[in-house]
């Protein structure tokens, strides 16, 4: 099971998620145990992750861009993913990382129009689903739906689960039963014991972030990427 390590950007630094309520998201250096920087750079340096997820929240919001940070930041990992709150296939064009396609903002019944390869962001906050298509009454509907296109995988975010230690294991497991693509889970990993839960259950990976900065998860474990 591959072990993503994520960093949230806003205003161009590295904050720390807490239960989707972004006015509340400070400075990563505040809180971890592990970093005394909050710049995206200074981060990577001192976790050297193999894998690396970020959330661009200042174009999620529609606030503004940190691209060209994350572009920057692709030489400093093997692969890098990115949401950055896409809404069209056009946004894909300019950027050189693996694009996450988050329904928050992506109306995911275009997505026969693109052609980079990209993973899906099933997003929820707590048992809403958050579709920007407005198409999908049901979440299942959409994971069908979604069967029919070529993905890297879809992940099973939600961000009301994000820095609790309590991730949404019933959700997930109703998506890896529908789904016939690698299912990753973000939001909530406690520590060791979810890891090797996850892993047995067939989750294809997960995004972590908190757990790693209040030390529950080795770094070594995140700098080999796999467990």
């Amino acid at each position: 099971m591959r072990l993503i390590f994520v960093m949230d950007l806003m205003s161009g630094i590295v904050v720390l998620a807490e239960r989707g309520e972004r006015q509340k998201y400070r400075p990563v250096a505040e809180k971890s145990l592990i970093v005394r920087n909050s710049d995206p750079f200074e981060v990577i340096a001192e976790i050297r992750p193999r894998f690396l997820y970020v959330a661009d929240l200042d174009r999620i919001l529609g606030a503004g861009s940190n691209i060209q940070v994350i572009n920057s930041l692709k030489s400093r990992v093997e692969e890098i993913i990115a949401d950055c709150g896409f809404r069209s296939a056009e946004e894909l064009e300019s950027i050189t990382f693996v694009p996450v396609l988050g329904t928050e903002t992506f109306d995911i019944a275009k997505l026969a129009g693109i052609k980079e390869e990209c993973y899906v962001s099933l997003d929820f906050h707590g048992k809403r689903f958050l579709d920007a298509s407005g198409k999908f009454s049901d979440y299942k509907k959409a994971v069908e739906f979604l069967n029919s296109f070529p993905l890297r995988g879809l992940i099973v975010l939600n961000i009301a689960r994000v820095g609790s230690g309590s991730p949404d294991i019933e959700l997930l497991t109703e998506v890896l039963n529908i789904s016939s693509h690698p299912v990753y889970l973000g939001g909530g990993i406690s520590g060791l014991s979810d890891l090797e839960y996850l892993k047995d259950l067939g989750c294809a990976g997960v995004l972590i972030s908190t757990a790693v900065h209040k030390k529950a998860v080795p770094l070594g474990l995140i700098q080999r990427g796999f467990i």
